[in-house]
């Protein structure tokens, strides 16, 4: 299995004020033979919860591109739980990522 190449730990301040913490990891590319592409696994982690899934790519950078651009779609649920937080601000650093031709 590939590395952990980055996390990163997001607060999420619930409604009655108690604080829970969520874990986004990402890791390596890896070319899976049998679907003849590269895989980086992503996933959001915590308040009870996990979602794991994969950017896909005909190369690695295409692979952590795509893996990149999902993250912020895995965060909206946790919009109606409660308020997500990094470092104290509320942009969470992970800015949308356009996957078409400029």
């Amino acid at each position: 299995m590939p590395d952990v190449i980055a996390e990163r730990t997001l607060d999420l301040t619930l409604p009655n004020g108690t604080n829970e913490s969520l874990r986004v990891r990402l890791w390596s590319p890896e070319y899976r033979p049998h679907a003849m592409c590269w895989e980086a696994d992503v996933e959001v982690a915590g308040a009870g919860d996990a979602h794991k899934t994969h950017g896909v790519g005909i190369d690695a950078f295409q692979a952590l591109q795509s893996a990149l651009h999902l993250i912020p779609s895995m965060l909206v649920k946790y919009e109606d739980v409660g308020r997500l937080s990094w470092l104290d601000a509320e942009w969470l650093g992970f800015p949308e990522i356009k996957l078409t031709e400029p």
